[in-house]
């Protein structure tokens, strides 16, 4: 495979040209010590002023009306219901009649016909976004 090839030669130059690096370059110099921070501070002043504090009252009120109780409502037996549903006429009902499938003859079964030279198709006429296969669209 030429890719494999490819990342096995170019990260073995990669590789040399890493260990060459450090063969001839020089080593990089100590620190002394950490460095302190200034540790100074720092006060900012702005021209602008921000927006008074908005402060939302959300304890309930006093003075409006209370909700009066609605009277429940009656609950109907359920007797009437049954009676009127009895009281209905009954759906005719609709019988299905089953036919038995009708018997082939037992003779030769005739054979396809067969043909001298297979004919050509002629291929569907599509448009290109509706080839078919993995690249075709609409399944990313």
């Amino acid at each position: 495979m030429p890719i494999i090839r490819y990342f096995v030669f170019v990260g073995g130059l990669l590789l040399a040209l890493l260990f060459a690096a450090e063969w001839y370059l020089p080593a990089p110099a100590e620190r002394a010590g950490p460095s302190d921070p200034d540790r100074s501070i720092i006060r900012i002043a702005s021209a602008r002023s921000l927006p008074e504090k908005i402060v939302f009252d959300t304890s309930p009120r006093a003075d409006l009306p209370t909700m009066a109780q609605a009277d429940p409502l009656p609950e109907k037996p359920k007797q009437q219901v049954r009676e009127a549903l009895a009281a209905m006429p009954a759906a005719p009902a609709v019988e299905v009649k089953k036919e038995a499938p009708a018997r082939v003859s037992s003779g030769p079964r005739p054979h396809p016909k067969r043909w001298a030279k297979l004919q050509k198709r002629t291929p569907d006429r599509r448009l290109a976004f509706e080839r078919p296969g993995p690249f075709a669209g609409g399944w990313w």
